[in-house]
């Protein structure tokens, strides 16, 4: 497996990627990334910006398993948003989540950010757990400035 940046032509596979996991999570709702218009052309919002940075993890023939970004949150310049973990369910179960979650820590530090904000749903119990394992502390309520209002539990981690 390699980990590398995303690129152009990693959308159409990650586009595909996040809507079926949120479909099989039954979260193809509104207020989901599932209508995120952002999803359709991902490397346009990464590659464009200097304080955004998007992974992904491919297998040897470049095809992406999963991925995994930050970007500023609320137009802060101390809170980034840990955005999009995605894993296609084949390669789960294999801890490829704590590699993307790692990468996105050491890169949004870099970057300056002092902490990672996320919000995910109670349908994504592993999820939670993962996020409670890796120090994320939950929050009774969602940051201002917060675009899903379908997700219900929010974690912050101190960088």
């Amino acid at each position: 497996m390699l980990l590398r940046k995303i690129k152009p032509q990693d959308d159409a596979e990650l586009f595909l990627l996040i809507r079926h996991c949120l479909k099989d999570a039954n979260l193809d709702i509104p207020g989901t990334a599932y209508f995120d218009e952002s999803i359709k052309k991902m490397s346009e919002f990464y590659l464009n910006n200097n304080s955004r940075e998007y992974f992904v993890l491919t297998d040897e023939k470049d095809n992406v398993i999963g991925g995994a970004g930050f970007a500023e949150f609320n137009n802060s310049n101390q809170i980034a948003e840990l955005q999009k973990l995605y894993i296609n369910p084949k390669f789960r179960g294999k801890k490829l989540s704590y590699i993307l979650i790692q990468k996105v820590e050491e890169e949004a530090k870099k970057y300056g950010y002092k902490s990672l904000y996320l919000e995910t749903h109670h349908n994504l119990q592993i999820a939670i757990q993962l996020y409670k394992k890796l120090g994320y502390t939950q929050l009774n309520q969602a940051l201002p400035g917060s675009e899903h209002s379908t997700m219900d539990y929010f974690f912050e981690k101190n960088l």
